[in-house]
């Protein structure tokens, strides 16, 4: 592990790069985490600290993990706190989330730290749906490739330390939302955002709309929170709406790809629907327990 961040010391006649902490949070994770890890070690970028923050794992995760990490740390209770642990004991001047199930272009935070030489103090990384695992991933790719460079439905995971730490973190009250909410925190601070170009793939797709939807279904019940704590924030008014502006601005992609556009139109309304429902479910008990 390092234990002191690497300074950009040019004005000294130094050109070492800037320490980036890679923060992965893991539970039972031995699935895709080889994979994930193999390719932040794989990174064309040359200063990288690696941090696995692992929710007691009863699986191979803390074996793979010790293949690779420089620092492994046990915490929880779920992936905000984890996210929030291991930025507080990370010695980069730049910290970036990678959830255990993803793997990035080799490119990525090398055109990360490009970005932040032209300003930038957060970067947002398109996380991309893995197609190969089945039509479900091809309607999802569909969707969220609208949102690669559009602000409100992004987030930066890479991020400034030092602004990291002054905004807070993720917010541990949230377990659906966070990203969104801390990106809205960003935004409200004024932090300079940029896109980057490489991406990193989401291996862990559902495999099953019966298990997508019940997700949503769980997103549904705990949104009232990010509703609540973003209530007087512009953003999250489009990032919670059925109807999307971004989808319009896509109109040829509806065209192009007809089989995918409509398969979507019915994957959203079945997605919000169970989220809608399991909003409603949150509001019922609660409303139970008070009486």
């Amino acid at each position: 592990m390092n234990e002191s961040p690497c300074r950009d010391n040019s004005s000294n006649g130094s050109t070492e790069p800037l320490l980036v902490s890679v923060i992965v949070p893991t539970r039972n994770s031995e699935q895709y985490l080889d994979r994930c890890l193999k390719s932040i070690r794989s990174q064309n970028y040359p200063n990288i600290e690696l941090i696995v923050v692992d929710n007691f794992s009863t699986d191979s995760t803390l074996v793979i993990a010790h293949s690779y990490a420089d620092l492994i740390l046990t915490a929880g209770p779920e992936r905000s706190a984890q996210i929030n642990i291991g930025a507080k004991r990370a010695t980069g001047e730049f910290v970036y989330r990678v959830d255990s199930d993803f793997v990035l272009d080799v490119t990525v935070i090398s055109e990360c730290m490009d970005l932040v030489k032209r300003g930038a103090e957060a970067v947002i990384v398109h996380n991309s749906p893995d197609v190969s695992v089945g039509f479900l991933s091809k309607i999802r790719r569909f969707e969220v490739n609208m949102y690669k460079y559009d602000l409100t439905h992004s987030s930066a995971r890479f991020v400034r330390l030092s602004t990291f730490l002054e905004l807070g973190g993720l917010d541990e009250d949230l377990t659906a939302g966070e990203d969104y909410d801390f990106q809205n925190r960003l935004t409200r601070a004024g932090v300079a955002v940029a896109f980057a170009h490489a991406e990193a793939l989401h291996l862990g797709e559902p495999r099953s709309l019966l298990t997508l939807l019940r997700k949503y279904f769980w997103y549904g019940g705990e949104f009232h929170r990010f509703r609540h704590k973003n209530r007087n924030s512009v953003e999250s008014q489009g990032q919670l709406a059925f109807f999307r502006s971004v989808y319009f601005r896509n109109w040829k992609q509806f065209l192009a790809h007809p089989v995918l556009g409509v398969s979507f139109v019915l994957y959203h309304f079945a997605k919000f629907s169970a989220g809608g429902l399991g909003y409603l479910d949150s509001v019922l008990h609660k409303s139970r327990r008070q009486v």
